[in-house]
């Protein structure tokens, strides 16, 4: 299962990212809010960097997570 698809991984703009994951099937819950929340008006100033830090707590979880 990936939490994130391995074509969206190297995507650092949060809308083409949210593009991009919007047909996987087995995304992680965080990234669907993050995409959810950064369509809102409180969720404009989301930055690529803020993406960039996602990924990576999710791929961090998700290696943690191998091991359980």
């Amino acid at each position: 299962m990936e939490t994130i698809p391995s074509k969206c991984m190297d995507v650092n703009m949060v809308g083409s990212f949210c593009d991009c994951i919007s047909g996987a099937e087995s995304v992680d819950a965080a990234l669907g809010a993050f995409c959810t929340r950064s369509k809102t008006e409180s969720g404009r100033n989301i930055t690529g960097d803020d993406l960039a830090e996602l990924k990576k707590a999710v791929m961090d979880m998700e290696s943690e997570c191998y091991h359980c």
